[in-house]
């Protein structure tokens, strides 16, 4: 398939000890269909708080890898059962990070559709809660 502009609507919740934030944001990008895998990208908005950063998502049959480069860098793997651990990048330095993914749904076609991860993550050895990330694609000629 070939790439195809799409737009996506994304919400994140975190939960922690002190609180909840939610936050929602649309982004323009693009979708392929890949061999065995969906590949997604998009530009972070300002108001991530991520600066300029494009993050890619590889979505396969039962694994999801966020790759984030820019002023924001990072590769988080999301697969039930698999705590992933890797190194989050910004330009006040590196953190250690863990990821333990809780849940995974993945369903795409050519025309978009839907995304959601829930996953606790640890940075620097510390728990900062549960994390939900939900992204809708709908094509950009109806958005």
């Amino acid at each position: 398939m070939e790439e195809r502009s799409v737009i996506f609507q994304i919400k994140t919740l975190q939960r922690r000890p002190e609180g909840t934030d939610a936050m929602e944001e649309k982004a323009e990008g693009s979708l392929r269909r890949e061999e065995e895998s969906w590949l997604l990208s998009y530009r972070e908005s300002t108001a991530s708080g991520l600066g300029d950063t494009r993050t890619s998502l590889r979505l396969e049959k039962d694994r999801a890898t966020l790759v984030r480069e820019g002023e924001t860098a990072a590769q988080m793997v999301f697969q039930v059962g698999s705590p992933h651990l890797c190194r989050y990048a910004t330009p006040y330095g590196e953190v250690p990070m863990e990821i333990r993914t809780l849940r995974l749904d993945v369903d795409l076609s050519e025309l978009g559709g839907k995304v959601f991860i829930i996953y606790k993550l640890k940075l620097g050895g510390a728990d900062v809660g549960e994390n939900r990330l939900r992204l809708t694609i709908t094509p950009a000629n109806e958005g």
